[in-house]
């Protein structure tokens, strides 16, 4: 396989980030330019090019349809710092477990140890799939799934549930920073409940509603 060929493989690769109308509309065109930039003898993608082509694909998949109402637009983007409050949670629960481990040993009672263990080590498993969960509530929801609401109000359900718990165990206490990392994701995830069951918002999920009105 020829230098070109191995680098144009790799390209092709990348661009099956976006979504299958962008690439019949403009993948051959894109990866013409690509080529075109490339360095002679070049085989891999340079990783600022591979990370800057899934990026613009994941923005492309998560943006809302063209006629989504300004709430939904809101919502997603929203979402989209959800996503990264969950990464930061994610990071301070890392972080900060040596330090809760070690307040806890010494003034916690071994009902509230065991129970914030379980807590912490389902934060560790469980966050890196609510990572991928936000991406794909966000562009559920920015292409109008109904069902994608239910689905992000259950979640909602279980943070709030988290905190509820964080706060019955004297987590201000002993993990002052995974509660207040936590607190924001719950604001954030309200902030996207305000604004995704709207009025103007479920007229876009469910538009035979517009006819009743």
């Amino acid at each position: 396989m020829t230098d070109s060929a191995e680098l144009e493989r790799r390209y092709q690769r990348l661009l099956a980030w976006y979504p299958a109308t962008f690439r019949l509309e403009h993948g051959q065109e894109i990866l013409g330019v690509l080529l075109d930039s490339a360095h002679e003898g070049q085989q891999r993608v340079a990783f600022a090019d591979a990370a800057d082509l899934i990026r613009s694909a994941l923005m492309l998949r998560l943006s809302p349809a063209s006629w989504a109402p300004v709430t939904v637009v809101r919502a997603v983007r929203l979402m989209r710092v959800g996503c990264l409050a969950t990464i930061a949670a994610l990071i301070t629960t890392f972080v900060t477990e040596a330090s809760v481990r070690a307040a806890m040993t010494q003034r916690a009672t071994a009902h509230q140890w065991s129970l914030m263990l379980v807590h912490l080590t389902a934060v560790e498993v469980i966050a890196p799939v609510t990572v991928v969960g936000w991406l794909w509530l966000a562009q559920a929801i920015g292409r109008g799934r109904d069902w994608a609401r239910a689905i992000f109000f259950a979640y909602f359900g279980v943070t709030t549930l988290s905190l509820i718990f964080m706060l019955a165990e004297r987590a201000a206490v002993y993990a002052s920073a995974d509660l207040i990392a936590l607190a924001v994701l719950w604001l954030v995830q309200v902030s996207v409940l305000v604004l995704i069951f709207s009025k103007r918002s479920s007229l876009y999920y469910r538009p035979e509603l517009t006819s009743s009105i």
